[in-house]
């Protein structure tokens, strides 16, 4: 009999109570046999029964003793968000950032369903619901749900960790179109810095982004210390955002070379302010809105298309490669993590490939050992154009 009724005394009243236990005997697909031995949570014969028919009925599904996942939005709110941001070093505005994907987009969605109910099938009804998002102009762009792909992938990923789930669902592939980088040509920074700027701690402020690449962050939080005058280069250690001041956002250490007009102008606007070199007449930090009410003053003065501040580090950068410093000196010196992110620029360098290919129909006896060519006077590798 699998149902069967006891009684036991209780040690501290004394009182004899009742209590139905069921013991199951169960013979799986594979032939291993399992006994389940459980008291019903219902205190009679009847429902002792029907806890052993559901206890049959869950061995035969292969989810008896499973837990019940948790709800989507408890398991963000509750575990997700107050814990992984903090454990990976999240940045302010990166925690910030995986916040408001979850408020706006992910819990709204996904919050009524249990972790396991998450699927292919759901995640692609979300990325649906997005695009329409977005064709109604409550979503910006496909970066946004470039972004918001990624924060869901790392929730799915640590539910996957913490034992919630056991796989991650696949995830729609989004593509993001390049996007147009503006930059100022050497003659247009030329007009900027020394046509239209008024006094030389303002030049020193738009010179400092156009001669080193520098993030608004950084610059922010840049101090004299971080100013190498004897191997003529300045360092970044840190950068600044919302007021928070933490690493940079490689999170490494970089430098990069002053030029010479750069280091006069520094020695020039020397302060003793503080330890900020770029500051307000306080000594306090400026803010991004701050950066961009100076910039935009000099332009027009200067005449020049507006720009966002963000674009002096496009400057920086389209010019370093259209004068021919390697790909690989420019990535280090904008501190991208990804080769990839510094070929966005690649298109400037000179040639860009074209002076090299005609190499390709030089003989190679034709080669010096230098690696120079001479005159070609046997035939060429493949047809010369006519």
């Amino acid at each position: 009999m699998s149902v069967r009724r006891r009684h036991y005394r209780d040690p501290i009243s004394g009182a004899v109570n009742e209590s139905w236990t069921v013991d199951v005997d169960f013979r799986h697909a594979d032939g291993r046999r399992e006994r389940i031995r459980r008291i019903s949570p219902v205190s009679n014969r009847r429902g002792a029964e029907q806890y052993e028919r559901d206890v049959r009925a869950s061995l035969l599904a292969g989810t008896f003793g499973r837990k019940e996942s948790a709800n989507f939005k408890e398991f963000v709110t509750d575990r997700w968000l107050a814990t992984y941001p903090a454990s990976a070093g999240n940045r302010q505005s990166t925690t910030e950032e995986k916040t408001s994907h979850c408020t706006i987009h992910l819990i709204p969605f996904f919050g009524r369903y249990r972790m396991d109910q998450i699927d292919g099938e759901l995640v692609a009804r979300f990325f649906a619901h997005l695009r329409q998002a977005k064709a109604s102009g409550r979503v910006r762009s496909e970066k946004t749900i470039k972004n918001v792909r990624a924060t869901l992938r790392r929730i799915l990923a640590s539910a996957v960790e913490w034992k919630e789930i056991s796989t991650i669902p696949e995830l729609p592939k989004v593509k993001v179109p390049e996007s147009q980088r503006d930059f100022y040509t050497h003659e247009e920074t030329e007009r900027l810095l020394f046509a239209a700027c008024r006094g030389e701690e303002e030049r020193a402020l738009l010179m400092f982004a156009v001669r080193t690449g520098a993030r608004a962050g950084e610059q922010i939080a840049f101090e004299w210390g971080d100013i190498d005058w004897h191997r003529h280069e300045v360092v970044f250690r840190r950068s600044s955002t919302r007021g928070v001041v933490g690493p940079t956002k490689s999170g490494r250490i970089r430098k990069v070379p002053m030029t010479a007009g750069l280091e006069a102008t520094l020695r020039k606007v020397k302060h003793l302010r503080g330890r900020l070199v770029f500051s307000t007449m306080d000594g306090s930090p400026l803010t991004i809105d701050q950066l961009h009410e100076h910039l935009w003053a000099v332009i027009r003065r200067a005449g020049l298309r507006r720009v966002r501040w963000h674009d002096l580090r496009h400057t920086f950068a389209s010019q370093a490669v259209i004068v021919g410093v390697p790909i690989t000196q420019v990535q280090a010196w904008l501190g991208h993590s990804s080769i990839t992110m510094t070929m966005r620029y690649a298109h400037l360098a000179p040639g860009s490939g074209n002076n090299w290919i005609e190499r390709l129909e030089i003989v190679p006896s034709q080669r010096h050992s230098d690696g120079t060519v001479g005159s070609n006077q046997g035939h060429s590798l493949v047809e010369s154009r006519s």
